[in-house]
């Protein structure tokens, strides 16, 4: 499944993904997660570990993967793993 993710350094886990978008048959989640959001707030949810592709590297395993809010983040759980250029605004250039 392709998705369009925002990167945000200011988040420290791996990955979060859309509230609802965990299908049931995966099951239960692995332990809750406690989440500082933009606001300064506190929010708890559901902790999952998987697999997740970034087009054109190789799959990242036991990435840990929380349901929150409405878009899908990554933060520098996986990013500190590649070396990654903006450049100009225009496009972002992802290395291993």
């Amino acid at each position: 499944m392709e998705s369009v993710a925002l990167v945000d350094t200011g988040f420290s886990g791996d990955l979060v993904v859309p509230e609802g978008s965990v299908p049931d048959h995966i099951g239960p989640p692995n332990h809750p997660m406690t989440y500082r959001v933009a606001d300064d707030r506190f929010t708890t949810t559901g902790l999952y570990y998987g697999t997740i592709e970034i087009q054109g590297l190789s799959p990242i395993h036991r990435v840990s993967i929380g349901p929150l809010g409405g878009m899908y983040i990554i933060g520098l759980g996986i990013i500190e793993r590649y070396v990654v250029t903006l450049e100009r605004g225009e496009r972002v250039i992802v290395e291993s």
